[in-house]
């Protein structure tokens, strides 16, 4: 079960380290493992990267897990609200990822992916309320009210390839019309400068609408199975993504499956989160009643999640537990997509000065190298965010454990009063590591 567990985890975001019996990190990781003193954990890191000469826009890579404790969220956001633009990762549909193009043709083809996928939320709207959105300000209040993740999608869909504005109209309780102007902005033309508009719901839509059927708001998700089970926070969650210098940067889901389908390949991987009602996920639900908010169970999945963390290496070609087909498409060529707009981005005209890329930590390793390699960036020290952890001491048993490297620090120092520092700090950083989780727990049960 741990191995199926960390696998589904992995394939979303985790990254490369061994477990040990203390903090153990690879020098160019970003993920840890930490288990000491009855406490374990599993870390993520963030990595700034510099120009030698200090000149030029930094980059930051911000590795993230899926599935982690809300405060872990909160201090990633607090590290991401520095930078001037985040990229962050999200498998979206096909026009949820702008206009642009270096061509009329091009921008033209990618205006209208970027209606259709404003339809596909006109259209949820509508088979939730029965109508379509008065206006463009209801259909993104709907939007961010079921996932943040689509604000800045929506943003960018309503934005042309020639930046002039997509026109959104409601001409009747099911009817709407959605317009470009092309690449003249003025009504009429040919070419490039013809207008484009969609007005229709797909006939499934417009019949659930009328006829809603009942509503999925409490379906189950494995994420968030294993979210209650482990007592802590879905990503999506836990995370505001409505904010104007954030915007996704991954391949369209679509594609993915289009490089599947062209190629004749299976993701078990992508199969398994895509079918909520499949045979393995009915299978890890019930395990996952079992085991419910235990300790143990907790503890387990951090302890695989280093093991595979240890298992993918920090570069290309490492498994996870991830197949090659899961491997290729679920991080080197959703990688490769991410690298393309950071080319753009620093390309173009008026760069960021800060740049921030917020993914999954399997794909950090690979990032850090392209930064490396191509953008002549080096790399700063890491900084920790503990994602998850337990701790299954008691507090007399922490107690103890301070008193008795009291005692072992002071008889140091009292055999060797000249020579005791610095060997004598770790007794001092263990020791506040346990007044720091006595201090947590005095926190969460004040004395009466």
């Amino acid at each position: 079960m741990s191995r199926s567990i960390a696998a589904i985890l992995f394939a979303a975001s985790c990254g490369s380290t061994a477990l040990s019996p203390a903090f153990a990190a690879d020098s160019d990781g970003f993920v840890r493992s930490i288990a000491r003193d009855g406490l374990s954990g599993f870390e993520t890191a963030t990595r700034v990267y510099r120009a030698a000469d200090g000149i030029g826009p930094e980059v930051a890579l911000v590795g993230v897990v899926h599935i982690g404790d809300r405060g872990y969220y909160d201090g990633l956001v607090a590290i991401l609200q520095r930078y001037e633009l985040v990229l962050f990762e999200s498998v979206l549909p096909r026009g949820a990822f702008g206009t642009g193009g270096s061509t009329d043709l091009e921008r033209q083809h990618r205006t209208q992916d970027a209606m259709l996928f404003a339809r596909g939320l006109i259209g949820q709207f509508a088979q939730a309320n029965g109508r379509v959105p008065a206006d463009i300000a209801e259909l993104r209040a709907f939007v961010v009210g079921r996932d943040t993740r689509l604000a800045r999608p929506l943003d960018l869909a309503l934005i042309d390839g020639w930046r002039g504005s997509v026109s959104y109209e409601r001409l009747g309780d099911l009817d709407f019309r959605l317009r470009s102007l092309g690449a003249d902005g003025a009504t009429g033309g040919r070419g490039p400068a013809l207008d484009l508009e969609l007005r229709e719901l797909p006939q499934k839509v417009v019949e659930e609408a009328i006829n809603p059927k009942p509503s999925e708001e409490g379906r189950r998700d494995l994420y968030g199975d294993l979210a209650a089970a482990l007592d802590t926070q879905l990503q999506v969650r836990s995370i505001n993504y409505d904010r104007g210098e954030w915007i996704p940067a991954d391949l369209p889901l679509e594609e993915l499956l289009d490089r599947l389908w062209r190629r004749g390949e299976r993701s078990a991987t992508i199969e398994m989160l895509s079918e909520p009602g499949g045979f393995q996920q009915g299978v890890l639900r019930f395990l996952l009643s079992m085991v419910s908010k235990s300790p143990s169970f907790k503890r387990m999945v951090i302890q695989a999640l280093g093991s595979a963390g240890e298992r993918a290496g920090s570069t290309r070609g490492g498994s996870a537990g991830l197949g090659s087909v899961d491997q290729r498409l679920i991080l080197d060529e959703r990688n490769d997509a991410v690298v393309e707009q950071l080319r753009a981005v620093l390309a173009s005209a008026s760069p960021p000065r800060s740049v921030a890329i917020f993914y999954g930590a399997a794909h950090m390793p690979d990032f850090g190298n392209t930064l490396e390699r191509e953008f002549g960036l080096q790399p700063g020290e890491p900084t920790w965010s503990r994602a998850m952890s337990v701790d299954e001491w008691s507090v007399q048993r922490i107690s103890a454990r301070i008193q008795k490297l009291r005692d072992d620090r002071d008889a140091v120092i009292a055999a060797d009063p000249a020579g005791a520092y610095p060997a004598c700090e770790r007794f001092d950083e263990r020791i506040g590591e346990l007044e720091e989780r006595l201090a947590a727990r005095d926190a969460v049960t004040p004395a009466e």
